[in-house]
């Protein structure tokens, strides 16, 4: 006769942010399934450092049920390659599991290869009345091949964004994000992980940036 117990399983448990510029914040949702016959219990979770936060949808999930885990890096002064990995105690049992996620983190905007986004972080802030949803971004290709160019990773519910799917060698496109309407008041710090069709798949994350401040009027904060 089978026992029943706790299960907890993670489909993708490793994230790879690519470049990513210093002193932003950028962010991954890991998605977390109660693969179990029994309730999963979230004890605890140890980002891995000062500069990571792991905030929890929910602590506790029903079989065939699943939560969000965001994880938050913050870049600071950190140069190259970062790998951090968090880990997961639940009453699965004694064993942690772990997730893991990389960058490399540079100073140098201007030194990236072999695209050019500008600019970057992208900054929504809102600075009085007049409203401030959307921003245009330029990419340029600064390699002698074709690029193609595929959304990885973003907010859907929180941004509308639009990428050029190919930039030919040399040339400059435009793009465009937008803030979906039910978060307008909102503050954020969040981010966008694209991906090139380049030989080595090169990924860039882009942190997203809204800050609010309208005289006599208060916002909201979601990290």
């Amino acid at each position: 006769m089978a026992v029943a117990e706790p299960g907890l399983m993670i489909k993708e448990p490793i994230f790879d942010f690519g470049h990513a510029p210093q002193n932003s914040t950028i962010s991954h949702v890991f998605w977390l399934y109660s693969s179990g016959t029994e309730p999963l219990k979230i004890l605890d979770i140890k980002p891995g450092c000062g500069c990571t936060k792991a905030p929890l949808e929910k602590d506790y999930i029903e079989p065939g049920d699943s939560t969000q885990l965001e994880i938050i890096y913050s870049t600071r002064y950190y140069y190259g390659p970062q790998s951090k990995r968090p880990s997961i105690k639940t009453n699965e049992g004694d064993v942690n599991k772990y997730l893991q996620f990389t960058a490399n983190v540079y100073s140098d905007r201007n030194s990236t290869e072999p695209i050019f986004i500008d600019p970057n972080p992208f900054d929504i802030s809102q600075f009085g009345e007049k409203p401030r949803t959307k921003m245009e971004f330029d990419i340029t290709n600064k390699s002698a091949n074709e690029l193609e160019i595929s959304i990885i990773d973003y907010p859907k519910s929180m941004l509308k964004v639009d990428f050029p799917k190919k930039i030919g060698a040399g040339k400059t496109e435009k793009g465009k994000i937008e803030i979906v309407k039910i978060f307008e008041n909102v503050e954020f710090e969040k981010s966008i992980t694209i991906q090139l069709n380049d030989e080595i798949q090169t990924r860039f994350t882009i942190p997203v940036k809204r800050v609010i401040r309208i005289p006599g009027r208060s916002s909201s904060s979601l990290n």
